[in-house]
């Protein structure tokens, strides 16, 4: 039966039951909590969430510890109307997506639609940008366009991390863990002051290896086909995929030259020699593939098992250095923040996921860099009057070889007459902005506010186009280079106004833009293709209400909200005279998408709490032109108003999270236990374009439960991840076959930490 909303988690009825009890008996004569108050860096200033007139979900580093997540992904299911998944066909490849407006492709060239910030240090690329969580103080999940901080490329909203500083005294912590498919993880995490220097510095280490969760077999079955006459399934390797074996090193120091001054270095290093992707076939009863007809295979029926012959790989290096100073002038403090980022990111991909050589992603190489810098000057020169300014520089590069193998049937040959296509490229781009926000308060219950950000910036892109080689192999590929280059300018305003009716209640309303950067398409094969499309942009009012009640234990902020989504960049995909895929980008389309969000807090007991979240899109194209409905290489009038009645890929119309902790004490033990259990859930959705109802993911909900024992000093705990093994799926294609990739089958753990 197919999960829905109306259908509450039978786990969290269950734990509730069979623990209020004992929760009752340990908690005679305590009261509820009041909830603690949650320090934000949405407006980049340190503000209570309740303060901020913007949707903000914010986790607490105690919320990720708790929760067992590992990376972005993991805590994008916390959130309404958002999406924090990687686009699978390449392992930490981020496709974000808030509020409807995201990006669903693995095109290096194309700009994310949401922002993804590490210690006020803007990610320039999508590449490894599916972040590790470990010694993460916060995230904050800034819903809506935030063009005036946050500048290109936050039309959709904005990801903050804050790693956790040094303190103040010493602190040795380590953590161990093991779990499904041969888990070992390693933590250590060594703080605290240098003698008297003032110099505080922490170290945090992170080792984790888990073999690949989605088990090769070399399973389903074979019959005799024209590609396969023998009926037997290839001699393939059985090595399971989607594992990782990373290591990341966090090095935090803080000093105070003056009384005045602070400076924070953060270093961070990573590395992980995983696994290639978990590409899986699935079949359409009603249309058999290629796959089945001229090979005769038909996939496992596990959905998370999976049938190989290329062994993926992926490697992955990254480090960056940021520099924060804090200076106090007394009217005022001046920020600068200073960063710079490199990565390599290396793959070999089975992306048909068939024991036979269909299409192939091998060797392909990809590097970036990049240098930002930031300066701002924030003031409250009286009760009245606040404001912020400041200026953004960012100067990238990316180079990028691609390569594929696609089996000759897709030109209609024999399978073993292999096309081999390679893509060369470089893009540099800088990016230049200034941006000023002013609050002024009129009483001190009602604030007017608006602000307003220029920017400038420029791609160029030096390539050659994807293209047959010569062979054999990859050899006698195409060394013709084109050079394209472009600009753009934008400017982004925002006004709001916010009203607090009381101490614990704050109403707004907002009017906001943003915009995401004009962009190459570095996979095509023309120069028609591979033009630049011009910025999308989106205009967003916003209403909201933020409360606290019952004596500050429960905690309930709404939004609702309408954008105008103007110019929308997509890719289609089409085939070129050779049959060979082709990947277009363009302006195709503009949009209206409303929807409201509910988040809240309660904690009823001293060792009982509660965190819910709901979410309603609704998303309608008004315009939509040039997509290929019938993929026959014309586009008709019908088609394209066809096309205007389309849904958002990748965007489930409703989102949904509960999770609970039942706090209660064994008199023998000096400890505490809690049991939690999460369940989050995500409404049907196409994972493509043209909306194909073979490529859709149904509704789906995960469930999540563990169990921790805890003291002043020691941690023990078992977890389990999608526990009832949930199929779901990331994004489908096809391609001579139907593939699925992303999601998690079921995991287990044991964890054991102690603070010295």
């Amino acid at each position: 039966m197919k999960p829905t909303l109306s259908t509450l988690p039978l786990a969290l009825a269950t734990a509730s039951a069979l623990t209020l009890a004992p929760l009752g008996q340990a908690q005679e004569g305590e009261f509820a909590d009041t909830l603690e108050e949650i320090t934000v860096l949405a407006q980049k200033r340190a503000q209570s969430l309740q303060e901020v007139p913007i949707a903000v979900t914010a986790v607490t580093g105690e919320t990720i510890e708790n929760s067992f997540a590992t990376d972005l992904s993991d805590i994008g299911f916390l959130a309404p109307n958002v999406q924090l998944q990687a686009v699978s066909t390449f392992p930490g490849f981020a496709n974000f997506t808030i509020r409807g407006i995201g990006v669903s492709t693995s095109i290096r060239t194309l700009d994310p639609a949401v922002n993804i910030i590490q210690d006020g240090m803007v990610l320039s690329t999508q590449i490894g940008a599916v972040l590790d969580v470990f010694d993460v103080e916060a995230i904050e999940i800034l819903r809506g366009p935030q063009g005036i901080l946050f500048g290109r490329n936050s039309t959709g909203g904005a990801v903050l991390l804050r790693t956790a500083r040094p303190g103040e005294e010493f602190r040795a912590e380590g953590k161990i863990a093991v779990g499904t498919a041969e888990l070992r993880q390693v933590e250590a995490i060594l703080q605290g002051p240098l003698g008297d220097s003032g110099v505080r510095a922490k170290l945090a280490i992170q080792h984790r290896h888990q073999e690949g969760l989605f088990e090769d077999k070399n399973g389903g079955s074979f019959v005799a086909a024209p590609s396969n006459p023998s009926g037997l399934q290839p001699v393939n390797p059985r090595t399971d995929q989607a594992g990782q074996d990373s290591i990341l090193i966090k090095p935090t120091i803080t000093f105070e030259p003056t009384d005045n001054l602070d400076i924070t270095l953060f270093g961070q290093y990573f590395k992980d020699e995983g696994g290639g992707t978990a590409s899986r076939m699935f079949v359409d009863p009603a249309a058999p593939s290629a796959t089945e007809t001229q090979f005769g295979y038909t996939p496992p029926s596990d959905p998370y098992e999976i049938n190989h012959d290329l062994v993926g790989e992926s490697d992955t290096r990254s480090w960056h250095t940021i520099v924060e100073a804090n200076l106090d002038l007394g009217h005022g403090i001046v920020t600068s923040v200073s960063g710079y980022r490199d990565l390599t990111f290396d793959s070999s991909l089975d992306v048909d996921g068939t024991p036979f050589l269909l299409i192939h992603f091998p060797d392909n190489e990809e590097a970036a860099e990049q240098f930002t810098q930031e300066l701002r000057y924030a003031a409250d020169f009286s009760e009245q009057f606040d404001f912020l300014a400041g200026a953004f520089f960012m100067d990238s590069e990316m180079s990028v070889t691609e390569r594929r193998m696609f089996s000759g049937l897709t030109a209609g040959r024999a399978h073993e007459l292999y096309n081999f296509i390679q893509a060369d490229w470089t893009q540099q781009q800088q990016s230049a902005a200034v941006f000023a926000n002013v609050n002024y308060h009129l009483t001190p219950a009602l604030t007017v506010s608006a602000g307003l950000r220029y920017t400038d910036e420029e791609k160029e892109l030096r390539i050659s186009p994807l293209a047959a080689c010569a062979g054999p192999g990859f050899s006698g590929c195409s060394t013709s280079v084109l050079e394209l280059e472009d600009s753009w300018s934008n400017v982004s305003p925002r006004a709001g106004v916010e009203y607090r009716v009381s101490e614990d209640l704050l109403t707004y309303l907002t009017w906001s833009r943003g915009f995401r950067s004009g962009n190459f398409n570095a996979r095509a094969g023309s120069l028609a293709t591979i033009a630049a499309a011009d910025p999308e942009r989106a205009d967003q009012f916003e209403l909201g209400l933020k409360g606290e009640f019952f004596g500050r234990t429960l905690r309930t902020n709404i939004a609702a909200f309408a954008t105008t989504y103007d110019d929308i960049q997509r890719v289609t995909n089409t085939v070129d005279s050779n049959g060979q895929p082709l990947q277009r980008l363009r302006n195709a389309a503009d949009a209206t998408i409303t929807g409201l969000e509910l988040e809240a807090v309660w904690t009823p007991t001293a060792r009982l709490s509660f965190d819910a979240s709901l979410g309603w899109i609704d998303a309608e194209f008004d315009e939509f032109t040039g997509l290929d409905l019938d993929n026959d290489g014309t586009v008709t009038a019908a088609e394209e108003r066809e096309a205007e009645g389309l849904d958002f890929d990748r965007v489930p119309k409703y989102t949904a999270a509960l999770a609970a902790n039942i706090g209660f004490i064994v008199d023998a033990l000096p400890g505490e236990f809690t049991f939690r259990t999460q369940w989050a859930y995500r409404d049907s959705f196409p994972t493509d374009v043209r909306n194909l109802e073979i490529l859709e993911q149904d509704a789906y909900d995960i469930l999540d439960i563990s169990l921790r024992y805890e003291t002043d000093q020691l941690r023990i705990a078992l977890f389990g991840r999608n526990v009832r093994d949930e199929e779901y799926t990331d994004i489908k294609s096809r391609a001579l076959n139907l593939q699925a990739f992303g999601g998690q089958p079921r995991a287990y753990g044991f964890e054991v930490g102690y603070t010295f």
